[in-house]
């Protein structure tokens, strides 16, 4: 990434890059929407070293599936913030059962509350 791309343009490379993979598109077929750009203009933008223009998302964006530019973008941004939901909802979650293992005693869960707990062990079998 040189100091001309920024984060946005990195989501969506990264989301070009992943779908790409996913549907089988190549380089050669970017090249060919972009009405035969080379492959070194293409390759610096799939790798993040150079921005894409809008008029560019524009074209690209029916390969995959996506009606224009700002679609393309959207999905870009939405797949990144579901990730980072995704990472900061398991991180929570190990930090919780982390704390919770430590010192169980400080938590009260309705199994340790619960007044009938031990009814089912006191009822004798029928």
């Amino acid at each position: 990434m040189d100091s001309s791309t920024t984060r946005t343009d990195m989501v969506i490379c990264k989301y070009i890059s992943q779908a790409m993979e996913a549907k089988g598109i190549t380089q050669a077929d970017l090249s060919k929407a972009l009405e035969g750009r080379s492959k070194g203009y293409v390759s610096d933008r799939v790798l993040g070293k150079r921005s894409w223009a809008i008029s560019e998302l524009d074209r690209l964006a029916p390969l995959f599936g996506l009606p224009d530019a700002l679609s393309l973008v959207a999905a870009a941004c939405g797949s990144i913030s579901s990730q980072a939901v995704s990472e900061r909802e398991s991180r929570i979650s190990d930090d919780l059962v982390d704390r919770i293992a430590a010192h169980p005693e400080d938590y009260d869960v309705a199994a340790n509350i619960d007044e009938n707990r031990d009814v089912e062990s006191e009822t004798p079998d029928d």
